[in-house]
């Protein structure tokens, strides 16, 4: 049998800040992730919908670029994860929104995560606009 039902986040959300670039974490136990979970926990994004006159909700694409170390950093998982429900917020046109769902390849090692976002808005392989966290 399939695994079909739909995953809602209801967990306080991640905020970006526009101008340091800074990701703030809204809440200290969601940074907390189990070695081997796989789709089991999913972080969600929120940042400006315009930042200096661009509108983000235009970018063709969105990535979390990131980085499972092990504690002995000696071992590490390196990917990219491009989210599917990246949206204006229903709560507001000044927001976007957009959820991260971890996989096994982010919690290969006991040790650390990071990651960072990247914006780019592409005309054909030619990027035209690019913003990192």
């Amino acid at each position: 049998m399939s695994h079909k039902h739909s995953i809602y986040d209801s967990d306080p959300h991640f905020v970006i800040n526009a101008i340091t670039r800074n990701i703030l974490n809204q809440s200290s136990q969601k940074t907390i992730l189990i070695q081997g979970d796989h789709n089991a926990e999913r972080f969600t994004f929120e940042m400006p919908r315009y930042i200096e006159g661009h509108d983000m909700s235009h970018c063709d694409r969105v990535q979390l670029h990131y980085l499972n170390l092990s504690k002995n950093g000696k071992d590490q998982s390196a990917d990219v994860y491009e989210p599917t429900d990246f949206q204006i917020s229903p709560d507001g046109d000044d927001v976007v929104i957009f959820s991260w769902l971890i996989s096994a390849k982010a919690t290969k090692y006991a040790g650390s995560l990071s990651f960072a976002v990247r914006f780019t808005c592409m005309n054909g392989n030619l990027i035209e606009y690019a913003w990192n966290t």
